[in-house]
């Protein structure tokens, strides 16, 4: 072929291949579709579905917010609100000190939620009627806690001394069932395996992804692949895969991982920012919802134990805290899935739709 023929080739090639990328971005952002938005009056940081029956169609948003006054001071709140109705604006709220996690229990038959707060406090919460109302807390120390989840009647809560919680939430009185602190920096993300409540993993800015087994002697566990560059931020366990967890990083990365072979992740892609938080769909499982911080919301199609890329959500102004999704599977029988995220500091509470059809 003359030169000249190989590089006027070559040029359409790479014209073909940016106008594909282009297609293919295009599409991803119209999977994507704002349904209604609401302004907090804090900023936002979590956003959690209940999983409960007729509350199903409820979703709690926890707030923390850094006062500098004379004196700093971290003040938060909790909203209930509805995606049947005609807006985002509360139903109800109540006031807390600074929020860094919430989580639904997913073993009763009412919907009890656990907030984790600046104060070191874990506190329980009953969604009843339309009301948030306050059951027990217990003070577990003096750091900020970071993250929880539960597992049946035990919770687990990680800290920003790298300490790790179980905690029996059976009684009110909150009983510590053990405690360590297998990391050197915050742990900012604890969670229980969706198949074996003996199983635990934590993930700490000290750049370590842990392994613990309940049973066992727990100190520093087993080190999931190798110390990274940049502190592990999200984990869920997939909830119908065995032995299949996800992972999420500041170095913008989400691994999946086979937790019988801990050497190294089966699966990593680039989110584009962050990834504060990780949520398997809840339903099917077929999906991973990343929150990329400064890269908006991402949703990855999970086929194979591969992810790909499905959809994308950018309408955020400001970083990508909190997401969750309808844990109803489709909403309102439509082939249509519905999340709920918010973001920090332009306090943004938006709920939008997700359909891989759309092309």
């Amino acid at each position: 072929m003359p030169e000249y023929l190989f590089v006027n080739a070559s040029w359409r090639l790479k014209e073909v291949q940016e106008h594909k990328l282009i297609l293919f971005f295009l599409i991803v952002l119209n999977r994507c579709e704002t349904l209604k938005t609401y302004q907090t009056p804090l900023t936002a940081d979590c956003v959690e579905f209940c999983p409960i029956g007729e509350y199903t169609d409820f979703f709690v948003c926890g707030n923390y917010q850094l006062e500098n006054g004379e004196k700093s001071e971290r003040i938060g709140k909790l909203s209930l609100h509805n995606v049947s109705m005609a807006s985002l604006d509360p139903i109800c709220s109540v006031d807390s000190d600074a929020i860094l996690d919430i989580k639904f229990m997913k073993s009763l038959e009412k919907p009890i939620l656990a907030s984790v707060e600046s104060s070191g406090y874990f506190r329980l919460w009953a969604v009843s009627g339309l009301e948030i109302k306050y059951i027990a807390s217990k003070q577990l120390c003096y750091d900020i806690l970071l993250s929880c989840d539960f597992y049946d009647m035990q919770s687990a809560v990680s800290t920003s001394s790298g300490a790790l919680v179980l905690l029996d939430v059976s009684t009110e009185s909150l009983a510590v069932k053990s405690s360590w602190t297998p990391h050197d920096h915050e742990a900012w993300i604890v969670a229980f395996d969706r198949k074996d409540r003996n199983i635990l993993y934590s993930g700490s800015d000290d750049c370590c992804l842990r392994m613990y087994d309940t049973r066992l002697s727990l100190g520093k566990g087993t080190l999931l692949g190798k110390k990274g560059d940049m502190g592990i931020t999200s984990i869920q366990s997939h909830p119908f895969e065995d032995y299949l967890l996800a992972s999420g990083s500041y170095d913008e990365t989400v691994k999946l991982w086979d937790t019988r072979s801990t050497r190294s992740p089966i699966e990593e892609v680039c989110a584009g920012g962050g990834a504060w938080r990780l949520k398997w769909e809840p339903k099917y499982g077929k999906h991973l919802l990343a929150a990329a911080m400064h890269n908006g919301f991402h949703i990855f199609s999970s086929q194979l134990k591969k992810l790909n890329l499905a959809g994308s959500y950018m309408k955020h102004s400001s970083l990508a805290y909190g997401c969750d999704w309808f844990r109803g599977g489709f909403f309102r029988g439509e082939n249509k899935f519905l999340v709920a995220s918010c973001s920090m500091y332009d306090k943004a509470l938006h709920t939008w739709s997700f359909s891989e059809s759309v092309c």
